[in-house]
């Protein structure tokens, strides 16, 4: 059974201006153009109105000194969390569990 957490990780965004931006003092025009992107693009993951890209986890890993892998660590997390607590159920779109054990009962015909 996966392990499911009540409470939504933090997401991009948050961690983007509770850990760098504020207590830096780093404004989104100033970050946007360290990065080389439209101001509008750091506004939109501040503000959590899309997931991170891979491309953009790089840009922002090289701007801030961090890892690309820190920032899709974060998205991947927030992106399961989703997932798992969304309407639509394991059960509700059909997927069955795997018993290991039924499996050596079962003959595989090979194509």
């Amino acid at each position: 059974m996966m392990h499911t957490t009540k409470r939504k990780p933090n997401t991009v965004g948050h961690i983007l201006v509770s850990e760098f931006l504020g207590p830096l003092g780093i404004e989104l025009s100033v970050l946007a153009d360290a990065m080389g992107v439209h101001r509008n693009s750091i506004s939109r993951i501040v503000n959590n109105k899309g997931p991170l890209t891979p491309k953009m986890a790089i840009r922002l890993a090289a701007a801030l000194g961090t890892s690309p892998q820190f920032w899709l660590n974060i998205q991947h997390a927030v992106d399961i969390w989703e997932v798992s607590h969304s309407k639509a159920s394991a059960k509700d779109l059909g997927i069955k569990t795997i018993n290991p054990t039924a499996l050596s009962n079962t003959t595989y015909k090979t194509v």
